[in-house]
């Protein structure tokens, strides 16, 4: 409370809401993607069956791409790979219109440092990487850095398969609420601790609607089964 006083430059409580909001989104955007990436027993998971993400969405919305790399596979190999997979995918692509491809830093950044025989870059831009891999554009998720999940229930997948890339046109995503999902923002004051308290909370749900909708790319680790479009060093690519 007495922050609320001592600071006269701008209203802190206005600029604190609107941090909240803002976390908030950034909240269900991730959800909406891969999950909240809580424990299934934490009291604060968001449920998977209300908020479906991208990622662990069923075969009949998802063109998913599991790609297997060498041990000696060098990053422009995989990114190639990558590459490659994200237009093979397009042939079973059902979408509105372009995705947007959310991705982990570490594919752009490979994907630009890579070079021709000459040593000219072969993208001088994300923009021209994005065009080459038939997306409008192409969005680095912090939160996709190191992302696994495990085998998906009811499929003949096994092991564990690491996140690279998802693409989306966010048309074929809805999120719904009720007259009850309304965002709502409560505060109080605590008189033991002297404390202005503020929440911020909402209820939605979210799901892909339109089949083959999204296209999602990993990497099939740790003995992981059921996945397509393997890749060795030498750029060789089959079945696995």
């Amino acid at each position: 409370k007495d922050d609320i006083r001592d600071i006269v430059d701008f209203d802190i409580v206005a600029w604190l809401k609107k941090e909240m909001r803002m976390m908030l989104d950034e909240e269900l955007a991730r959800a909406f993607l891969i999950s909240d990436g809580r424990s299934s027993v934490d009291d604060d998971k968001i449920d998977e069956d209300c908020i479906r993400p991208v990622w662990k969405d069923d075969d009949l919305y998802v063109v998913r791409k599991s790609l297997t790399f060498a041990a000696n596979a060098t990053n422009e190999q995989k990114a190639n790979a990558i590459i490659d997979a994200a237009i093979e995918a397009q042939e079973d692509y059902e979408g509105s219109g372009s995705p947007l491809f959310f991705c982990d830093r570490w594919f752009l950044t490979r994907a630009l440092l890579m070079r021709n025989q000459i040593g000219e870059r072969m993208y001088k831009s994300a923009a021209e990487l994005a065009a080459e891999m038939g997306v409008s554009r192409i969005i680095p998720v912090p939160v996709f850095k190191n992302q696994t999940r495990a085998a998906r229930t009811g499929t003949t997948e096994s092991g564990t398969f690491k996140l690279i890339g998802i693409a989306l046109n966010l048309d074929d995503y809805n999120v719904g609420a009720d007259k009850g999902g309304a965002v709502d923002m409560f505060d109080d004051f605590d008189i033991d601790r002297n404390q202005e308290k503020y929440l911020i909370e909402t209820r939605c749900s979210g799901a892909l609607i339109r089949p083959k909708s999204a296209i999602v790319i990993e990497e099939a680790v740790s003995g992981a089964t059921g996945a397509t479009g393997a890749t060795g060093a030498t750029g060789e690519t089959g079945e696995e």
